[in-house]
């Protein structure tokens, strides 16, 4: 790596700390709350079952939702294709809205995304949201942190969940 690619990710890595202090808001750590959401099979999967790795980034967007559109077009990412299997994406709505969005705003490069319906809102209430997008850091179960807002600097998005997936 030479100096300026190392120099670059550094200030990526700074301006992905800047965004998360400037949109996070505190999480006490605590369990993921109980809801349920559906798969795009029509099964229902609860909140504890969202993911089997043991950290991993959780997304909640909605259709109609212009940052929503940005933050899941940031999901390509030529430096680490494997990135989108640590991220699980919860969308409001039913679940054909909520595959077309996917398949709509998701690039084709991007493999592994795991999606959710969550088809009555039980989510985005339980998980206390009040608007979106929210990307939350989920630890051992456990939510660790959030970002909400507008997130449209794909390179920052990118760095944070780089940086989050890797520890």
């Amino acid at each position: 790596m030479n100096s300026v690619t190392r120099s670059a990710c550094a200030g990526s890595f700074v301006a992905g700390l800047f965004l998360i202090a400037l949109y996070a808001w505190a999480i006490e750590e605590k369990p993921i709350p109980t809801f349920m959401v559906t798969r795009s099979d029509g099964l229902p999967v609860a909140s504890t079952h969202l993911s089997e790795l043991t950290q991993y980034l959780l997304m909640y967007v909605a259709p109609n939702c212009r940052s929503c559109d940005h933050l899941l077009a940031s999901l390509q990412d030529s430096e680490s294709p494997q990135l989108a299997r640590h991220i699980v994406v919860i969308v409001s709505g039913d679940t054909t809205n909520a595959a077309k969005y996917i398949h709509d705003h998701v690039p084709p490069e991007v493999e592994g995304v795991v999606w959710y319906a969550d088809t009555t809102g039980e989510a985005f209430t339980a998980l206390r949201l009040t608007g979106t997008p929210v990307l939350i850091g989920v630890r051992h179960r456990r939510l660790i942190w959030s970002v909400s807002g507008v997130l449209n600097d794909a390179s920052t998005v990118q760095s944070v969940i780089r940086n989050w997936v890797k520890h």
